[in-house]
């Protein structure tokens, strides 16, 4: 009697330690998905929200003159070069493990390849104010994504946000008859690009508990360069050797790749980090704000009240979704 006593409490006490860790892997899980912010946290959002929402704007001038796939090769190329120097200078290179390496090319092949595929197609068939305003669909399907894969719920005001801002959206594109007309083509490839960032978030939030942001961008930037390697020798080299050089275009590539694909992604990574993956992909809202505004004044294009109202609206969802209730 006294050692079954003794078996059955060492039984209940694994049965506490185990569900104590479960508690605390939960709590880690929502830490990193739902944590509460500092004010200094979200410099780094609103870094990459006005870098990417140029970016739009820069990918459309470009592809005038280049395709998709060469304009993203070239991107990429000059990314890695720029992330390599820096990561190299200031000793921020970490070495991954085995498993982890794989993890770490299933996120570049989501994004920067994928992505970039969906993105640049995207705005070839569209607009890039279209491609920033699909683009703000991701916040919709990531916080699915993560209580699909995590089991972490986000709470209601993120979600109730999140409705408005997307509301604010289709605000600002839909038109007076409340039509949107858009080739079909550009929609499919911006939901590619869509799907792509969900997976990324979701290998990203892994791979942050161990490396850096700099050695994730770096690494994915570098991987997805390779990926993009075939397809430029196959259908973009000829196009490259035959288009004349261009000091506007180039100047342009490269504020793409060093901005774009390097600073901005950095700040991405690091927000993820700090204020989670739901709170970050919720700022992407702002992107197709600032692609508005940014294409009325470098081109031309008309900003009406509807468009006006709707930014408030994009904007009043965002702040909504940043408070936090006390039980």
């Amino acid at each position: 009697m006294f050692l079954f006593l003794q078996r059955y409490k060492k039984i209940v006490s694994l049965q506490h330690l185990t569900q104590k860790t479960n508690r605390k892997a939960l709590i880690v899980r929502r830490q990193h998905f739902c944590m509460k912010p500092s004010h200094y946290a979200y410099f780094f959002p609103l870094t990459f929200v006005i870098i990417w929402g140029f970016t739009f704007v820069w990918a459309e001038q470009i592809l005038e003159v280049y395709s998709p796939i060469t304009m993203v090769f070239i991107r990429l190329c000059i990314a890695s070069l720029f992330l390599y120097f820096f990561v190299k200078t200031t000793k921020k290179l970490q070495k991954f493990e085995g498993k982890d390496f794989r993890l770490m090319i299933l996120a570049a092949f989501a994004e920067p390849f994928l992505y970039q595929i969906g993105e640049s197609h995207g705005i070839l068939h569209s607009s890039g104010s279209f491609a920033a305003i699909m683009v703000a669909l991701i916040p919709l399907v990531v916080p699915i994504a993560v209580w699909m894969v995590f089991g972490i719920r986000s709470s209601w005001t993120v979600i109730l946000g999140i409705i408005i801002s997307f509301g604010g959206i289709l605000y600002m594109i839909l038109g007076d008859n409340f039509e949107l007309v858009v080739d079909i083509r550009g929609i499919l490839f911006l939901s590619l690009a869509i799907l792509a960032a969900v997976v990324y978030v979701l290998c990203i939030q892994k791979l942050l508990a161990k490396y850096n942001p700099f050695t994730i961008v770096f690494y994915q930037t570098f991987l997805s360069a390779l990926m993009f390697l075939p397809l430029f020798v196959s259908t973009g080299w000829q196009e490259f050797r035959a288009t004349p050089f261009d000091t506007s275009i180039y100047t342009t590539l490269v504020m793409l790749a060093i901005l774009g694909s390097g600073v901005a992604f950095i700040c991405f990574v690091e927000s993820i980090k700090r204020i989670g993956a739901v709170r970050t992909q919720l700022f992407t809202n702002l992107i197709p704000i600032v692609t508005v505004i940014v294409a009325y004044l470098l081109l031309d294009e008309i900003l009406t009240w509807q468009k006006i109202i709707g930014i408030c609206i994009v904007i009043l969802g965002l702040f909504i979704s940043q408070i936090e209730l006390r039980k």
